[in-house]
């Protein structure tokens, strides 16, 4: 189409817009539009679909509610376009500029063309994105099923609620991208950059998720089931599900648990979780006083002001895992992988041993962490007073202001720890 006639066409399609009765909506369908500048121009509604636009510019257009199916657009400029709502399903987008583009809404999943042959002529085309700038854009609530984002830059990008299930967005640069409640189920995400993501509540079951960088992501209450996050950089990510995401059983289990504290025993059972995996799950202020937990998994979980009194923890795997101001007396934790828990401001004093007719015996029960790796654990202001921690590792451990005064640490090894403050015993 020459310049002239697209120029008509477009300033009919604003009367239209307008409601003018001598306007007529645009009807650009399978034209080449190839190379010419649209910038700025009102083309919400307009009928685009098949249409050739390999470079146009259409930087600050308003293409909202547009029919752009299986659109060519190949490197063109669509810097802040408004697409909004746009079916633009099997739209060819390689090398395209979007930065800042609107896309709330948009409809980005395979089309279906069909050629002379009827029926077994239909051939399904994905919506292509590979190597698209797509910085700032705003794709809330787009589907994207199926979509190749491979190689796209989507720094800052709004992605909230978006579906991407089976779109391949390896190598994708995400950084500080806000991916909250979006569905990326079976997605390929390999080698992809998504440092300082927002990812909370997404759903990621069956992603691929090698290479991928998660530095400082918020994975908070994200569907992982099925994903190995093995060779995933998750330094300083943050990943904790609810407990609705425990397996039923394990709820069951937790929930009787908590009716046999509070009724002391008349109904309910005691808790055994013993080799559990109770990972990254969210279990603050937990009552599981007298549980056994031998072996369980529980890297990652936060159990800050939780009530563990008298439970066997013996063995289990505590890394990273959040235990700060929790009520610990009593434990036992021997054996545990604790390198950089969080026991700030936690209590892990003796417990008082009393007859059957709740008369005080006189002796204690110390809580026991002989042979538990603390490394770099967080014990500032932590309450030790009699705790066993023979052949503990305390490396590099923070011990301000604890309190360890009759704490057994024979053999413990302190190197680098930092006990300004602390309050340790005389023979240490």
């Amino acid at each position: 189409m020459t310049p002239n006639e697209i120029l008509s066409l477009l300033t009919d399609h604003e009367r239209w817009l307008a409601k003018d009765p001598n306007g007529r909506r645009a009807n650009l369908a399978l034209q080449d539009l190839s190379g010419a500048d649209l910038s700025k121009s009102a083309l919400r509604l307009a009928k685009l679909a098949g249409a050739n636009m390999t470079k146009c510019n259409l930087s600050g257009s308003d293409l909202s509610h547009s029919d752009l199916f299986a659109a060519r657009m190949p490197r063109a400029r669509l810097i802040q376009a408004n697409l909004a709502g746009a079916d633009m399903r099997g739209a060819q987008l390689v090398g395209a500029n979007l930065r800042a583009a609107h896309m709330e809404g948009v409809d980005l999943r395979p089309g279906a063309l069909m050629n002379a042959q009827g029926e077994r002529g239909i051939t399904h085309v994905g919506s292509d994105l590979g190597d698209a700038m797509l910085d700032g854009v705003d794709l809330s609530e787009a589907n994207l099923t199926g979509a190749n984002l491979g190689n796209s830059t989507m720094v800052e990008a709004n992605l909230s609620g978006a579906v991407l299930t089976d779109a391949n967005m390896a190598r994708a640069k995400m950084d500080a991208a806000d991916l909250s409640g979006a569905d990326l189920a079976n997605a390929d995400l390999s080698g992809a950059s998504l440092r300082g993501t927002n990812l909370r509540g997404a759903v990621l079951k069956g992603a691929t998720l090698r290479d991928t960088d998660l530095a400082g992501a918020d994975l908070s209450d994200v569907d992982l089931l099925g994903v190995d996050l093995t060779d995933a950089n998750l330094d300083g990510a943050e990943i904790l599900l609810s407990a609705e995401h425990l397996p039923q059983n394990i709820q069951n289990v937790i929930n009787d648990h908590v009716a046999w504290i509070q009724s002391n025993g008349r109904v309910g059972a005691r808790a055994v979780l013993d080799a559990a995996d109770l990972c990254n799950v969210d279990l603050s202020g937990v009552n599981l006083s007298g549980a056994s937990l031998r072996g369980a998994k529980m890297a990652g979980t936060k159990l800050a002001r939780g009530t563990f009194t008298m439970a066997d923890m013996s063995s289990s795997d505590l890394a990273k895992a959040d235990l700060s101001g929790a009520l610990l007396d009593g434990i036992n934790l021997s054996g545990a992988i604790m390198s950089r828990v969080n026991l700030e401001a936690a209590k892990l004093t003796a417990v008082a041993i009393k007859d059957p007719h709740g008369q005080d015996t006189g002796r204690s029960w110390p809580s026991n962490l002989n042979g538990a790796d603390l490394t770099a654990a967080n014990l500032r202001d932590a309450r030790l007073g009699m705790a066993r921690l023979a052949d503990a590792i305390l490396v590099g451990a923070d011990m301000t202001g604890a309190d360890l005064s009759e704490a057994d640490l024979d053999g413990a090894d302190l190197e680098d720890a930092i006990t300004e403050g602390a309050i340790l015993p005389e023979d240490s």
